[in-house]
């Protein structure tokens, strides 16, 4: 059995070994060259990401396909919230609040450490990202931190998850700033679509463009970098809802040029759960107030800590968090974008074979990512997601009708799970 040290030495190592996977070979080399990792041969070894699954204790015998909602942690990570929340337990009795010693809990301090961990992740410098509990607290802590006032407008989606907008909407109801939504055609057509229904939306008073990167209900990939180029030629804040994308595609803050960008580590990041991020550009930082206050609610040295005052939190998942980050660095963004991509393309390739198939999500190159959602003729979702689970234990999500289910790859799913689940799905279609 590969330990945790000896498969982490692995990670960071050249792959020697080249193995044959013509079909995702093929379909890789047809991506452009920009979306290529620095690896490229790595992702036809499927010697290395068979070695990568003994990582996880999802059993064998499963294939789960539902990261979109909630990511299974690799036993490193598993094993360092386990550690830590025993240790705290058993030596509680050492902490003696000397400024020199161990602290036993999180929420009052600036945890630099884990927030340069997860500046490694996002390129940019720890001190610009706040620690939170989740996406939906990023989401909030920018639409109730915003200066809005009665009149000024927030555009959003009509795919947006609650999480990406109520903030807004709350807004709405109590200050009177006004919410516009804009119609996103399913399946989205270009990205040049999408821009030109947002700029449609956008008025003199437009503040904010609350932009998915992945939309969770349809999983379109925003043309997020383009986006934020326009919002920021018009002074409106861009802000980025990146919980189906970090961890998923590799994600560069300053590349998307983005002015706050929020996430929960805990889906496709693979930390633990009940973690989350909030980066927000310098320059913009202080045009932010602390919604959630505690002693350094007004810290004009560490903006971004003003963001961090949720009173006693959990510091084993903190270290779980950080684990987390290291075992995705060391495996590497492009590579994990390039292997979930790889997989989905191989689903929609299979699908648009299965007669009666219909795919909800984009099909042009530059709005795919990982997850796929489609439906079958004269078949709801949830007899989708069950027909899988009860004949082959394959874990979908159903997403209600018409839609379907919702099918997200990730790098502990393999070739062979996607080919088992087109089986199905010829069976019942058939």
């Amino acid at each position: 059995m590969t330990t945790r040290r000896s498969f982490l030495g692995l990670l960071s190592a050249p792959l020697a070994v080249s193995v044959a996977w013509p079909r995702l070979g093929n379909t890789l080399a047809a991506r452009p060259a920009s979306r290529m990792p620095a690896e490229f041969g790595a992702l036809r070894d499927e010697a290395y990401w068979r070695e990568l699954r003994t990582q996880f204790t999802i059993p064998t015998t499963d294939a789960f396909f539902n990261t979109a909602t909630l990511g299974s942690s690799p036993r490193a990570v598993q094993e360092a919230v386990l550690t830590s929340l025993q240790h705290i337990d058993r030596d509680i009795a050492d902490w003696d609040y000397k400024g020199d010693s161990e602290n036993f809990f999180t929420g009052y301090y600036p945890e630099m450490a884990y927030r340069d961990q997860l500046g490694t992740v996002l390129n940019c410098a720890g001190r610009d990202v706040a620690l939170t509990q989740n996406a939906t607290f990023g989401m909030n802590f920018v639409a109730n931190g915003l200066d809005l006032r009665p009149g000024d407008e927030v555009v959003v989606t009509d795919q947006a998850h609650p999480g990406g907008r109520k903030g807004y909407d709350l807004r709405a109801k109590r200050d009177g700033i006004v919410v516009r939504q804009i119609t996103v055609p399913a399946p989205a057509a270009s990205p040049d679509q999408l821009i030109d229904l947002y700029l449609a939306a956008t008025t003199s008073r437009t503040r904010v463009w609350a932009i998915p990167h992945i939309s969770s209900s349809r999983a379109i990939r925003y043309p997020v970098a383009r986006l934020c180029a326009l919002a920021r030629e018009r002074n409106i804040w861009s802000v980025v809802d990146g919980a189906q994308s970090l961890g998923h595609i590799a994600v560069d803050v300053q590349a998307l040029g983005c002015d706050a960008f929020y996430a929960s580590p805990h889906k496709w990041m693979l930390g633990p759960k009940g973690t989350g991020l909030l980066y927000v550009r310098p320059d913009r930082q202080e045009e932010l107030w602390a919604t959630l206050p505690s002693s350094a609610w007004d810290n004009e040295t560490d903006p971004m800590f003003r963001l961090m005052q949720y009173g006693t939190g959990n510091l084993s998942l903190l270290i779980g968090l950080g684990v987390a980050a290291d075992f995705h660095n060391q495996i590497g963004s492009g590579r994990i974008e390039q292997r979930d991509v790889a997989l989905a393309e191989q689903l929609r390739t299979g699908l648009a074979a299965i007669p009666g198939t219909v795919i909800v999500s984009p099909t042009h190159p530059d709005l795919t990512c990982g997850t796929t959602v489609y439906g079958l003729k004269n078949r709801t979702g949830g007899e989708i997601q069950d027909y899988l689970w009860s004949r082959g234990r394959i874990r979908v999500r159903s997403m209600g009708d018409p839609v379907g289910v919702r099918h997200a790859c990730h790098i502990y799913n393999s070739p062979e799970e996607v080919d088992k689940a087109l089986a199905l799905l010829g069976e019942m279609a058939g």
